[in-house]
């Protein structure tokens, strides 16, 4: 039985490393035309076939959930254990601050509309007008005060 060439027979023939037939093959960094040529003579010559690239990986869907708050700083240790919930859960979860800016707060609700539901603390001002916002986001929500992560992060996957 006849034994294929492999790449490192390819790279022997050519004069070269391995991960430079690896790079010819697949595209990656620039390799200069005649080393190219020399590598690719040397793998018709031995029949070298590149091994199929592997199938990508199938990962479970993103599960995405938004956090909008008024400033990091004053909630950050409040988003980590949000984090934390939400991951236990199986979530995770995409953290902004509206930097105390009720356009700001409305563009990042916007922004979340792509998640599976959205977490918002509010600035103390422009509560209904922020609150109007969130509700036509069109996606679960959860306008939080001051109950802990865990209830949070629970109140609205009860939603989802």
């Amino acid at each position: 039985m006849h034994k294929s060439a492999t790449i490192k027979d390819v790279a022997a023939a050519a004069g070269v490393s391995p991960s430079l037939v690896s790079f010819v093959f697949n595209g990656k960094n620039r390799v200069g035309a005649q080393t190219r040529e020399r590598v690719l003579e040397a793998a018709r010559k031995l029949g070298y076939k590149p091994a199929e690239a592997p199938q990508r990986l199938e990962w479970p869907a993103a599960r995405f959930i938004g956090v909008v708050v008024p400033e990091l700083e004053a909630h950050a240790r409040w988003i980590e254990q949000l984090t934390h919930s939400a991951y236990r859960r199986g979530y995770t979860v995409l953290a902004a601050s509206a930097q105390n800016d009720p356009v700001h707060f409305c563009h990042l609700v916007r922004a979340f509309s792509g998640t599976l539901g959205l977490v918002a603390r509010l600035p103390q001002e422009d509560k209904k007008e922020l609150t109007d916002a969130v509700k036509l986001s069109g996606i679960p929500y959860v306008i939080s005060a001051d109950e802990k992560a865990d209830q949070t992060i629970q109140n609205l996957i009860n939603q989802l």
